[in-house]
């Protein structure tokens, strides 16, 4: 799960980077053809981020759950076993 919230930082990050990138283009006078390909490039690149954020985003984790419900077991029976202990000696 944590190399999930990493890697979705990373990519916003990156999408701040081409944000950037975006207003130097915007207030550009006269932008080469060579600039407005990368700012073409930057855009494909935009859109493969946002959905790959949201891919991630959109899927949990299976074992999480299973984790929980793993952990809420073991308690009930640690605690069933300790209060079977202190009654029956």
């Amino acid at each position: 799960m944590f190399g999930r919230h990493q890697k979705v930082a990373r990519l916003h990050e990156e999408l701040g980077t081409i944000a950037l990138f975006d207003r130097v283009h915007d207030n550009a006078t006269n932008p080469r053809p060579a600039e407005n390909l990368a700012y073409a490039l930057r855009q494909i690149r935009r859109s493969e981020i946002t959905a790959e954020i949201n891919r991630l985003s959109a899927s949990k984790p299976k074992f999480r759950n299973r984790a929980w419900k793993d952990g809420a077991v073991l308690i009930l029976c640690a605690a069933g076993y300790a209060t079977l202990h202190y009654l029956f000696r």
